[in-house]
């Protein structure tokens, strides 16, 4: 129980830096205009809910989808205890449409 309030603890004071774009891809390009009636976002703020309770911190990720008049365009995976702890950086998997993957942070 001594190791839940720990995590209870260093949640609460937590602190994000901004988004740096630059990590995630140099350059993209104009984008067409696109009706925002036809975008949709996917999100699970946490997945692995359980395992997160449970203190299994490296099994849990937040998910994040982007369609555009129903075609897939976009995903991403954060892992952000990718060793099980606050210790490591949070791990980004992503995937754009015409463009490919990557990795962002600890592998």
């Amino acid at each position: 129980e001594d190791d839940d309030e720990d995590l209870a603890k260093s949640l609460a004071t937590m602190t994000f830096d901004p988004l740096d774009r630059d990590r995630f891809v140099d350059d993209i390009g104009e984008t067409a205009d696109i009706d925002s009636s036809e975008v949709t976002v996917f999100v699970d703020p946490l997945d692995g809910t359980r395992e997160f309770v449970e203190g299994r911190l490296e099994n849990c990720q937040v998910l994040v989808g982007i369609a555009i008049d129903g075609e897939a365009v976009a995903g991403a995976i954060g892992i952000p205890f990718p060793d099980g702890s606050l210790e490591t950086d949070t791990t980004i998997i992503y995937g754009l449409a015409d463009i490919g993957t990557g990795v962002v942070g600890a592998t």
